[in-house]
């Protein structure tokens, strides 16, 4: 999973709001219940920002919404767990480390040494 996460280019609210989102997860099912706005609360981030973070997640395929306030996350993020066995799963839209900005590349230069160490 991590490896994944360090192939997908999102900003810091995108992360911020995936990790939010993974925390909240119900283990059955891959989903997370959290509207915007407690999102913002939560997070301690302006509304804009955390739709911003949930709008790059839907757009890279790491999750999204099903209703109001519920959100799916990837199966690659939840082992398998989708809350319909009929759901389609977008594609993961990993960018291509070449196209990262400079800071973006150092971290994703330090994620896979940071994996290569403990794998």
């Amino acid at each position: 999973m991590l490896r994944l996460l360090a192939l997908v280019d999102v900003s810091t609210a995108g992360r911020r709001v995936l990790d939010e989102l993974l925390y909240l997860s119900d283990p059955e099912n891959g989903t997370a219940s959290i509207s915007q706005n407690e999102m913002a609360r939560e997070l301690g981030a302006s509304k804009p920002t955390v739709n911003r973070g949930f709008k790059e997640l839907r757009e890279c395929g790491l999750a999204w919404s099903l209703e109001d306030g519920l959100y799916q996350l990837h199966p690659l993020l939840t082992g398998g767990k989708v809350s319909s066995p009929v759901m389609k799963v977008p594609e993961i839209k990993a960018a291509e480390p070449g196209r990262f900005t400079e800071q973006r590349r150092a971290r994703f230069a330090a994620q896979m040494a940071n994996l290569a160490a403990t794998g």
